[in-house]
């Protein structure tokens, strides 16, 4: 597969996801109704995905989770708490070092480090890691806010800078700003960044990591709009197969993000991560609702 194919693809869903969270910011004040989480989370014992919606406290909605993940800016503690129940689940927030959106308070400050568009998405911009104020903010606010909330790991975004900006400086600022944030006592998800992370193992820097969760390895998205969902193509498979293999060698833990609303595909996701020692969350929508 071709990387600028990969990269592409990958930048669709990070842009999408990017969207997502500008609706959650603007209806921070309304709890999602029952239906509208996935069919699927009841065979789901391990991580659920809740970063298009705002849950509150509401713990009924993550019964079935070891693990979640939400976008801790928008939630205050003592919600946390609740979501935690009593330290019997792992809450993990969603972050972006390698891009800022323009919906978010602190835009503005940052917007002079800012590297370039996503395409067709003016809400989200790549972010320059390399700049010492941008990750002391990232690390000294973003993080430690999060950790005063209580928030136990960090599922980090848009590693994928460094694919966008290839520089050595970039691929510096990404590992400073993840070293740094373990140092806090994170434990550290990297969300698809790919080439980032193959590129710590090689290179010996993979400590600054706990693990990946990747999406799209069985199923693909085929329709954005229409949540239109279909298998993935042989050579995608094949790329992050071999992929997720280098990261297991490197000890570091798998988790798949797939999209299906077909019962039979749901049955073989979760075989194939059965028989790997791999986590998954399965959705049956790609504002990951």
């Amino acid at each position: 597969m071709s990387k600028t194919t990969h990269s592409n693809r990958k930048a669709a869903i990070l842009k999408r996801l990017a969207a997502v969270l500008l609706a959650a910011a603007i209806t921070v004040t309304c709890i999602i109704p029952a239906a509208a989480i996935p069919a699927e989370a009841a065979s789901t014992t391990t991580w659920g995905v809740f970063i298009g919606v705002n849950l509150h406290g509401n713990v009924s909605k993550v019964k079935n989770y070891k693990s979640i993940v939400i976008d801790g800016q928008n939630y205050t503690k003592s919600e946390i708490t609740k979501l935690k129940e009593g330290g019997r689940r792992k809450v993990y927030s969603y972050l972006s070092i390698g891009s800022i959106a323009t919906y978010r308070s602190y835009y503005k400050r940052f917007k002079k480090y800012t590297l370039g568009n996503y395409d067709n998405w003016p809400s989200e911009k790549w972010i320059d890691t390399s700049k010492v104020a941008w990750q002391d903010f990232v690390v000294n606010t973003l993080a430690a806010n999060l950790k005063k909330k209580g928030v136990d790991g960090l599922w980090v975004d848009n590693t994928d800078v460094w694919y966008e900006y290839h520089r050595a400086p970039i691929y510096n600022g990404l590992v400073y700003i993840l070293r740094r944030c373990k140092a806090k006592g994170f434990k550290i998800i990297i969300n698809g960044g790919d080439v980032f992370v193959q590129h710590t193992i090689r290179t010996g820097k993979q400590a600054c990591i706990d693990g990946v969760m990747q999406e799209e390895v069985l199923t693909r998205i085929a329709n954005y709009n229409n949540n239109g969902f279909a298998k993935q193509l042989s050579s995608d498979r094949l790329y992050y197969e071999a992929y997720l293999r280098l990261v297991k060698r490197a000890h570091k833990s798998i988790a798949l993000l797939e999209y299906t609303r077909s019962a039979a595909m749901r049955k073989a996701i979760i075989n194939y991560c059965k028989k790997r020692g791999y986590s998954y969350y399965i959705s049956n929508n790609v504002a990951l609702k």
